[in-house]
């Protein structure tokens, strides 16, 4: 039986909706960030331009892997503060829609590692003795390919985190039902990274509908919840 206090403690559990949209906001601005440190340095079909512009700029290449690194880490827990914000909708998917982002961020995090390979190849004195420098600069540019593979794999992750938050907006109270239906799209979208050649040829389209996660931290950060139909659907 479930008394009084219980339902108090839950009621009072709501996570600050301006809490998560700052989160989320700082989320975007660090993978930004990680762009931009290293945009322009690999040229996709130049191997030796490619490995020339890692070990030129060293220190920005690795920066960028780190800033990477640490917005995954936030994305974890703009995870947890989401699966806090829907348990009271439905905890089941509520607890879903988490395991798939965690999942997501675990393959992005692993593909970190292959694009951090190709420093560690070309700078290795050991590894320049005994293979040719084309074959070192043709493995440093396979490595950075595979890690663009692997990060399609993860957006077909982050794609069923969407599909059921989607849902889960649309069964929430406290949430414009229209934005339920605009992360749905996003995850319908993202479900062709499956074969990329599609996702790739209607990226536009794909942005588009992709941007509902862009427009829920502004409508949280501007608008905020209901918090009487967040409380009662808790209790």
């Amino acid at each position: 039986m479930i008394n009084d206090n219980t339902v108090a403690i839950e009621a009072s559990s709501l996570p600050s909706s301006r809490t998560i949209a700052w989160v989320w906001i700082l989320y975007f601005l660090t993978g930004i960030l990680g762009t931009l440190l290293t945009k322009g340095i690999v040229v996709p079909i130049d191997a030796a331009s490619t490995a020339n512009n890692i070990l030129t700029h060293a220190s920005l290449y690795r920066a960028g892997f780190a800033v990477d690194l640490v917005s995954n880490l936030i994305y974890i827990a703009l995870t947890a503060l989401l699966f806090g914000f829907f348990r009271p909708v439905n905890p089941s998917l509520a607890l879903l829609a988490a395991l798939f982002s965690l999942v997501g961020c675990t393959v992005q995090i692993m593909g970190e590692m292959l694009r951090l390979a190709p420093s560690v190849v070309l700078a290795n004195p050991q590894l320049a003795n005994a293979f040719g420098a084309q074959q070192l600069q043709a493995a440093a540019l396979l490595s950075v390919t595979l890690y663009k593979s692997v990060f399609y794999i993860s957006f077909v992750l982050f794609a069923c985190f969407e599909l059921v938050t989607g849902y889960l907006i649309l069964q929430s109270t406290f949430l414009p039902r229209w934005l339920g239906w605009w992360w749905i799209a996003g995850g319908i979208g993202g479900l062709t990274f499956l074969w990329s050649p599609l996702a790739t040829s209607i990226w536009p389209l794909l942005l588009a509908a992709g941007a509902g996660e862009f427009v829920l931290p502004v409508w949280l950060l501007v608008k905020g919840v209901d918090k009487s139909k967040w409380r009662a659907t808790s209790s």
